[in-house]
């Protein structure tokens, strides 16, 4: 829940203008289907949304259930089930609620101010309850349990213009950007979410890294790179990505004891046969939410 950025610029885009939000949840799958249980899609009262969790039958189905939601402020249920059994489609079970900004929007709104907990709701009514511990995406009993999580975040060392397509990959992955560097080229990085300018390189050695989820280092200068791949060594990061060729990245292996560091990544991105810029990053975050995903 929330690991999408867009759902979160939506949610304050509504505050800003007072409107009221529904959200429609995937809480079951059976076999193939398009989205997943946790996937949320996210509509205003005025017919505005953010997500996607289907056909266009499907989505024009949310946004009449949005609606009467609204109306009745009574949770929406429904399933969609293919009518040809051998199209390949899955089932689908999908729950839609209202959240009113006059009520600061309720259970949705005190779940953003719950991390790492699980809010758990009642398909039948607008009874919920926020758990002090992470669960499991899950339906049992009528009630739909979601981990409250932030979106994923990408620290990036490096500010060139060969950064500006990771960003902007990033970006269409809905993770938050963070860009570091000594003297930041804002103009090939002003669509990252956040840049921090160290003053002194070292700086990097004392600061906290615990709350980034990946980080890939694309400074292009040796003693720049050591110094930043050793602050992130240091940290919980759970991915470490270096650019370089593969001669010297068996270098930085052995000389920072890498080789069994399930973390470590270099040459940094999947094989996937490209060498322009675009094709780079892609490889890049596909190699990242690989990782994310427990398949690498």
């Amino acid at each position: 829940m929330f690991q999408n950025k867009q759902s979160l610029k939506f949610i304050e885009d509504c505050k800003n203008k007072k409107l009221d939000i529904v959200v429609t949840s995937v809480i079951e799958t059976l076999g193939s289907t398009y989205a997943k249980a946790g996937n949320m899609m996210l509509v205003n009262s005025k017919g505005e949304f953010t997500g996607v969790l289907g056909s266009n039958f499907l989505q024009n189905k949310v946004l009449e259930n949005s609606k009467e939601a609204l109306q009745t402020k009574k949770p929406q249920y429904f399933e969609s089930i293919p009518i040809d059994e051998s199209s390949g489609h899955g089932t689908s079970k999908y729950f839609s609620q209202a959240f009113f900004f006059e009520d600061n929007y309720g259970a949705l709104g005190l779940a953003l101010k719950s991390e790492n907990k699980t809010l758990l709701r009642s398909i039948k009514d607008n009874s919920f309850e926020i758990i002090d511990e992470v669960s499991f995406i899950k339906f049992e009993n009528d009630k739909f349990y979601q981990t409250i999580k932030k979106p994923y975040s990408l620290l990036i060392f490096g500010s060139g213009a060969h950064v500006s397509s990771l960003i902007s990959m990033a970006n269409l992955m809905a993770w938050e950007t963070t860009v570091i560097d000594i003297n930041i080229k804002e103009s090939f990085v002003n669509q990252a979410d956040t840049l921090i300018e160290l003053e002194n390189l070292e700086d990097i050695l004392t600061m906290d890294l615990s709350t980034y989820n990946a980080s890939v280092i694309l400074s292009h200068s040796p003693k720049t790179d050591s110094t930043y791949l050793k602050a992130l060594i240091n940290s919980n990061i759970e991915y470490i990505g270096l650019m370089g060729n593969k001669k010297n990245m068996q270098k930085t292996k052995e000389h920072f004891n890498l080789g069994n560091d399930e973390r470590f990544f270099a040459p940094v991105g999947l094989d996937i046969g490209g060498n322009t810029h675009q094709s780079i990053a892609l490889s890049i975050c596909a190699q990242i939410e690989a990782k994310k995903n427990g398949k690498i």
